[in-house]
Parts: structure tokens; sequence; C-alpha cells
């Protein structure tokens, strides 16, 4: 059941009844999903959007030009300042340019609508992939971007499986057998992979003091795999050739491609919508591993901190990290006041992971097998 203060209501054409739904913000568009199954409903490019009534406690958007598509969310929603800024700036850009001009109008109006449908078919054909991409597919694409990747990784086979035996006593995915694996690189980052593989940099792993911000580092990361995240990301990526063969055919046709992809694929940014999702649902996973949730604050502070000077491309440079998502976490926080104590197994594979990863780089160049946790 969602919070009333993020409720989000869809409405189409006015004769259907209203639904409740998710919202994320990806690609210059809304993505809305039931909130009842999580299942995709539709993409609205922001620049369409129109705000039609604010009324407190809600507001109520227009998604289409000309349609009665309905859109109401809720005041306190953590979305909402965002998507009033987006479509209020566009807005006034609009009006600055009809006062001095008559003609460009009319060229402006026709390109702006073809950008907007340009990004509103982007994010729904990313939205359909979502639906269509089975778990086997995905997990088959990840598998081979993995080992693209982990040719030019510098794997660190002992320190994976102390990572591996760590998240053994955490429940991350009910539905993906999570692999860990551990680089030697002082680099301060983390990525997710479709289908199950998260890859840790000892950089990041030496910047933490407890193992509270571990599990927040995994919980994060885990949600963007269980979201489906990952995956997102890379299909906004991939050619419509490769989206159509993760569908109906055959990956091994286009590995090529995918591996010629990889590296970018490394890099790729989340949104803010994204990231504070994966930090909520981080979260909830650390609460329900009866973990500390203040680890996920904790974290960010120390990675912030970390980070502040460094011109070198690491975590926060792909999982910006905002004033708001900040302050999203501390709100959960305050909505969720339990106090754990840290698990002694988990201290205990926390000592011994913190004592891995100092080791000297004399065993830590090894081949690039993942240790793997299953559960």
């Amino acid at each position: 059941m969602l919070d009333k203060q993020q409720e989000v209501w869809f409405q189409s054409n006015l004769i259907n009844p209203a639904k409740q739904v998710r919202i994320l913000l990806f690609d210059e568009a809304i993505q809305l999903y039931d909130a009842s199954d999580e299942s995709f409903i539709g993409a609205y490019a922001l620049k369409g959007i129109r705000l039609l009534q604010h009324q407190p406690p809600l507001t109520l958007l227009q998604l289409l030009p000309g349609a009665e598509d309905r859109l109401t969310i809720a005041d306190a929603h953590l979305l909402l300042p965002e998507i009033l800024e987006r479509i209020r700036s566009d807005r006034k850009i609009s009006k600055k340019i009809g006062r001095n001009w008559k003609w460009p109008v009319l060229f402006l109006a026709i390109a702006g609508f073809l950008v907007a449908a340009y990004f509103g078919l982007i994010s729904l054909l990313t939205g359909v992939g979502l639906k269509l991409v089975s778990h086997e597919k995905e997990k088959e694409l990840g598998a081979m971007i993995y080992q693209s990747m982990s040719e030019n990784l510098r794997i660190d086979s002992q320190s994976s499986r102390s990572l591996s035996l760590f998240a053994s006593h955490l429940h991350l995915s009910p539905a993906y057998e999570l692999e860990f694996t551990v680089v030697d690189d002082k680099e301060i980052n983390a990525f997710a992979i479709p289908g199950g593989h998260i890859v840790v940099y000892k950089g990041i792993l030496k910047e933490m003091k407890e193992p509270e911000e571990l599990v927040a580092l995994l919980g994060h990361e885990a949600s963007h795999i269980n979201e489906r995240h990952s995956l997102r990301s890379i299909l906004r990526q991939l050619s419509g050739s490769v989206l159509l063969s993760m569908v109906f055919g055959d990956l091994g046709s286009i590995g090529a491609s995918i591996a010629g992809q990889a590296d970018q694929l490394r890099t790729l940014s989340y949104s803010r919508s994204l990231e504070e999702d994966a930090d909520e649902k981080g979260m909830e996973q650390m609460i329900s591993n009866k973990v500390d949730p203040k680890g996920m604050v904790a974290l960010m502070d120390r990675l912030q901190k970390a980070e502040s000077g460094n011109t070198l491309p690491g975590f926060l440079s792909t999982h910006p990290l905002t004033s708001e998502r900040k302050k999203s976490a501390l709100k959960f926080i305050e909505k969720h006041p339990v106090q754990f104590e840290t698990p002694a197994l988990l201290s205990t594979d926390w000592d011994r992971l913190k004592k891995d990863i100092s080791r000297e780089q004399e065993n830590a160049s090894e081949s690039g097998e993942a240790a793997q946790n299953q559960w």
C-alpha cells in the first residue's frame, strides 16, 4: 500500500475509473506503472504535459495536449516539484518566444512536438521492452555484458568470495540469484548488471567504516536489479534490432554489438527518480534484514566526502547524490524509527572482507571468475 502522501492516480479518457499508479521520471518522460502489480501502463513526454489545477492537497495534470488523460498527484509526492519545474520551464520558454516571434513559433511548436514524440516513443519502447524481455533473456544479456567487462577488470577472487559470504546472510532479491565481484581498483565505484551481477570496487569498500554501509550499498544496487532499473537504462542505449533480438531472437547473434557497448553500459547514470527509488527499496531491505537503515545516510555522507575534489569519474557520477535524495532518505528513517544491533555473522564477515581488501596486490590479479552467492 502506497503512503498517502505519495499517492498518484491515473485516469484515461475520463470515462475509465481512476487507478492508483507509481511514477518514474525517465528519458524526458513520466512512466506510469500499475501500483497493484507493477505492470507498465505508458509513458508521457514532459514537454506535452500541462498543469490543469492545483487544489491542495492535490495537483491535476493533463498528460497530452487536447486529450483527456489525467494524472492526479499528492502535493507531498517527492517527484512533484521536479515535474512542475520542468513543465513550467517549458511554458516560460514558449511564452518568451511567442512575444518576439510569430512564424518561428509554428516551426518551434512543430519541432517541440517532434522532440516530445521522439522522447515519448523511446520511453514507450523502453517500457514495452521491460514487459516483453523475460528474466531468462535478461540474465543472458547480463552474462554477456559481465563476460565482456570482466576481461578488462582486475578481479580479486578472494575478496569476491568474502563479499559473497557477507551477502549470503542477507535476503536481497526474491527473483534473481545475485553474484558479487570485487575489482582490485582504487576507484570509488560500484554498479549493477541486469540479471543479477553486482560489481564493487575496492576503492569504495576501503572508504566504508561500518557493515551497515555495505548493506546499504548492496541493497541499493540489488534494488536497481530487482526493479529492472539497470535493464531499463540499457534498453535505452541499445538499438531497435538488439531490443527485438532480446525479445524474439537469439542474443548470441548480437553478442558482438553488446560486447562493443559494454564499457559504455558500465558508466550509465541513473535519474534522480530511479536513485531515490533504489534508496527507498534498499532501506526497506535493510529493515527486513534487521539492519539499521541509517547506514544508507552514513554511506551517502562518506561517499560525498570521499569524492569531493576527486576529478575521476566514480560512484556519484553514475549515482548522482542530490540534496533531495538525502532529504528523502532522512524522511524515510524518520517515518521508520527502528534500531537494530549489527548481526554477529555480518560483523564477522565484515572483518574478514576488510582484511582481504587490505591485502597487497600480489594475489589480487586473478582470472575473471566471479564468486557466486546463491540462496
